[in-house]
């Protein structure tokens, strides 16, 4: 057996996209209210966090999902690629 990692586990893939999505939100907010502290303002630094966060999270999930994508096509390619190579050897012992 191959120690080829399986192309989609859903678990793996909720855990990892959930960590890409509330870590930036959760430090943007945390960081923002740590600003609004230090410079006795309302909670202005905090949204500018929140939208902070929503981005890095929106970059960084956009990036999981291409570089996914990107393996899915390579892996899916060899294996169209190793069938087609196996139906031309069984064509030519005939």
């Amino acid at each position: 057996m191959s120690e080829q990692r399986p192309s989609f586990v859903p678990g793996l893939v909720l855990a990892q996209v959930s960590l890409r999505v509330f870590l930036p939100l959760l430090g943007g907010a945390i960081a923002g209210l740590l600003a609004d502290r230090i410079g006795q303002t309302a909670p202005q630094f905090v949204l500018i966090g929140m939208v902070g966060g929503t981005l890095v999270s929106i970059l960084w999930v956009r990036a999981f999902i291409v570089s996914n994508l990107r393996r899915i096509r390579q892996e899916h390619e060899a294996r169209a690629a190793g069938a087609e190579e196996h139906e031309h050897t069984s064509d030519e012992r005939t």
